[in-house]
């Protein structure tokens, strides 16, 4: 958790971005999984120029499991470890949306389950994806001195730490209540390396927000977080935090819901 907050930190020292986690289940606990990042506000301030290549607009969307149905043959042909690697990337698929002209920029990570212990796999995922967007993205953060350095590693993966927030929650559900709490692991962490020089009053803690977002199947009854705000349709709720909420309570979306009967 403190390597998120760091490195959102750096993020928005001169721009502005919206992350999104949103988790949508079916009845039988299979569902998708899905981290959203909207940069549109960067590309309004005018400074990407100097970050990333210019581009011609892009509306794609690549569906991993197509790829390896496409090239099965050659796939056959890895050694076995590599053919696993590469199936792990079958529930996977990146939608980015970029038009330098419209000011646009959203990226999308989609990421199926069958059950919602597999939503732990969904950073492993992206680590073996190598997507070059995220990498390019990435690239401004490279070089940087003190706390604020990636390794090697998270440069490579770009953003990995964001995306390692998908194994940073104990999750259940079932048809009666849906919890998800953060792990003892990364409690620990949070508290023991929370940075106190981030205020509430500080004018940077609002220009990143992250948002999670639930949907089930089954009517909500009750929601024991106070952040918490249910949805118009009642099947799902959404809580939302500033880098402040995120670095100085490691509880923030801890979240409990009862389902109506």
């Amino acid at each position: 958790m403190r390597k998120i907050v760091v490195l959102l930190l750096v993020i928005i020292c001169s721009h502005s971005c919206q992350i999104q986690e949103e988790i949508t289940f079916n009845k039988n606990g299979s569902g998708t999984y899905q981290m959203a990042f909207d940069m549109s506000e960067m590309m309004k301030m005018g400074d990407l120029n100097d970050t990333l290549p210019s581009k011609p607009p892009v509306d794609s969307l690549i569906t991993f499991a197509t790829f390896l149905d496409e090239k099965k043959d050659s796939i056959a042909l890895l050694p076995k470890e590599e053919r696993e690697e590469l199936e792990a990337l079958r529930p996977l698929k990146f939608a980015m949306k970029m038009n330098e002209e419209e000011k646009q920029m959203k990226m999308n990570l989609i990421y199926d389950f069958e059950s919602f212990e597999d939503i732990a796999k969904f950073a492993q995922a992206i680590e073996k994806a190598n997507i070059k967007e995220l990498k390019e993205l990435n690239n401004p953060m490279t070089g940087l001195n003190g706390e604020a350095d990636l390794d090697s590693t998270d440069q490579d993966n770009g953003f990995s730490d964001v995306f390692s927030m998908a194994k940073q929650f104990n999750t259940s559900f079932n048809k009666k209540k849906f919890s998800r709490t953060i792990t003892k692991e990364a409690r620990a962490e949070a508290i023991a390396k929370k940075d106190t020089t981030i205020k509430q009053d500080d004018p940077f803690v609002d220009m990143i927000r992250f948002k999670q977002v639930y949907r089930f199947p089954y009517k909500v009854k009750s929601v024991s977080n106070k952040n918490a705000r249910i949805l118009s349709d009642f099947k799902g709720v959404e809580i939302e935090a500033n880098m402040y909420d995120l670095n100085n309570d490691p509880d923030y979306f801890n979240v409990e819901v009862e389902f109506e009967k």
